[in-house]
């Protein structure tokens, strides 16, 4: 009985060093395992890696977009950005800047030629990403600004008049170039003729046009004809139109002429003054063709438009401007019919 009980105790000694056993084992392959290294890192990406800006005309500029990513598993440090052109900025977040994954930065690029001829540049990325430094190439042309108008139409011709009549004719100019016009004066050469509706001073963003009206109103009996010159310091020289016309003693559209006697009207405008300080009023006028400007800016509160034509609709409308030369909205439009004869 007692040598039973000592072989089950021997039994389970030996169980029980076995147990430590594998337990002490097993610590040990804890400690001397070496700890697994992290393979997330921070990855930087480029919306792109070069931009052309074209041509630019001095004075100008132009912008465009440089998307910054962060496309690793780890947040990315994006530690500066140089640039090694004045005709090229940049601007965006300042550094050192944090970009976590997944997430984005904008920065934009300027180009602002002061030289003309090519220009070109390269931004340098420094940050924590392996791919670090990365470049984005920057390119673009440099354009002389040049000061132009269009005058249309560049002739006209008033045919016979009666003597002491008056005729007149719309002349719009269109600023073509790529820099503010200002029109500092229109000079008359020829007896009979003149203009109006335009004031001197008046200045033509690019693109934007304006109309005014040459009028001949001859004294002598006999052909005439003369030029209008339209100045200013922009211009090398001065954008012109030739007018012609003649005086007759007998209204050329008397019956037995065969020609209509000609119905004149006119359309007389007049607006409220504005509430603020303006330095005066352009008048706009459709005539089939959307409100386009058709008088310079003047001071008076009424206008009249006596270059309208039989048998027509005109609708109009009137803006006030104050003394930097900017704009008010439209005024409520008016429309005239003007009468068929």
């Amino acid at each position: 009985m007692f040598s039973r009980h000592s072989n089950c105790r021997s039994i389970g000694s030996v169980a029980v060093v076995a147990s430590l056993l594998v337990i002490a084992l097993a610590v040990a392959g804890c400690a001397t395992v070496a700890p697994r290294l992290s393979t997330s890192a921070p990855s930087i990406s480029l919306s792109a890696t070069s931009f052309n800006f074209n041509t630019i005309v001095i004075g100008q500029s132009s912008t465009q977009t440089l998307h910054i990513a962060n496309t690793g598993a780890a947040p990315l440090t994006i530690n500066s950005m140089t640039l090694n052109s004045a005709q090229f900025s940049f601007s965006g977040p300042a550094f050192p800047r944090a970009v976590l994954p997944a997430q984005a930065l904008d920065y934009t690029i300027t180009f602002a030629p002061t030289t003309a001829g090519n220009a070109s540049a390269s931004v340098q990325i420094t940050s924590t990403a392996s791919n670090s430094p990365a470049s984005v190439s920057l390119a673009g042309v440099a354009e002389k600004a040049s000061a132009a108008v269009q005058v249309s139409p560049a002739s006209i011709s008033f045919g016979n008049l009666k003597l002491q009549s008056t005729a007149t004719q719309n002349v719009t100019i269109k600023n073509t170039g790529d820099i503010n016009i200002r029109i500092s004066g229109i000079t008359v050469a020829g007896a009979g003729f003149g203009y109006s509706s335009f004031s001197p001073g008046s200045s033509l963003t690019p693109n934007q046009s304006v109309t005014f009206q040459i009028w001949f109103r001859p004294q002598t009996s006999g052909p005439a004809s003369g030029n209008i010159s339209i100045l200013s310091s922009n211009l090398t020289t001065p954008a012109s139109i030739s007018v012609s016309g003649a005086g007759v003693t007998s209204n050329p559209g008397s019956p037995g002429s065969g020609s209509p006697v000609p119905v004149l009207h006119s359309v007389v405008l007049s607006w409220g003054p504005s509430a603020s300080s303006v330095s005066g009023y352009r008048v706009y006028r459709d005539d089939g063709a959307g409100l386009l400007p058709f008088s310079a800016v003047i001071s008076d509160l009424t206008y009249t438009d006596s270059t309208v034509v039989s048998g027509t609709t005109y609708h109009y409308a009137v803006t006030a401007v104050d003394p930097a030369g900017d704009e008010s909205p439209y005024s409520n439009e008016v429309t005239a019919v003007v009468p068929t004869p």
